[in-house]
């Protein structure tokens, strides 16, 4: 038997709302229920187009970069996969400097409260 990704995820906004009403947990301005459901699949559709539309810049870009060193510069060429893993590595670095610049003021208010 086949699952398909897309039924298992056209659930998942009515498992998580089911989720977030057994635990007490709301969406603020989201009423519990029908709305949270109907919430969650927006966001959920949202984050597809959105994913999507990026991914599709990216292989264009990529493809059109390729093609230009290709011409310029015999040899040398850079693919798909390698843009993904540059603009990963640069989010992730992103990440780990916005946590780095965030530990001064946790500690100081470690050192408030004597933790």
């Amino acid at each position: 038997m086949v699952l398909h990704v897309d039924c298992v995820q056209d659930n998942m906004p009515k498992e998580i709302a089911d989720y977030l009403n057994k635990m007490g947990a709301r969406i603020p301005n989201i009423k519990p229920g029908k709305a949270t459901i109907e919430y969650l699949s927006k966001v959920q559709a949202s984050t597809r187009f959105w994913g999507g539309l990026l991914l599709s810049v990216l292989a264009t870009a990529s493809s059109v970069l390729d093609h230009y060193l290709r011409r310029v510069n015999a040899g040398f060429a850079i693919g798909f996969t390698s843009v993904l893993i540059i603009v990963g590595s640069i989010i992730e670095l992103r990440r780990s400097y916005q946590a780095y610049n965030v530990m001064p003021s946790l500690s100081n208010a470690l050192r408030r409260y004597g933790v």
